[in-house]
């Protein structure tokens, strides 16, 4: 990444929740298929709300 791909935080918070979203869907279709754990699931739903809170985190200060 450039420096010019973080002059927009809003922007850079949204597609980091986006890119939280794709692989928690991925991840729910690969447990559904037993081929991840419960546990790692669990890690990747941790990292969409991590996303989502910084959505909201970056909205509030900008």
């Amino acid at each position: 990444m450039s420096e010019s791909d973080f002059t927009n935080p809003m922007q850079l918070a949204h597609d980091n929740l986006e890119e939280a979203n794709r692989q928690l869907a991925q991840a729910t279709a690969d447990f559904n298929a037993g081929a991840i754990t419960q546990e790692r699931l669990d890690q990747i739903h941790e990292l969409r709300d991590t996303a989502a809170a910084d959505v909201n985190r970056v909205a509030k200060e900008n």
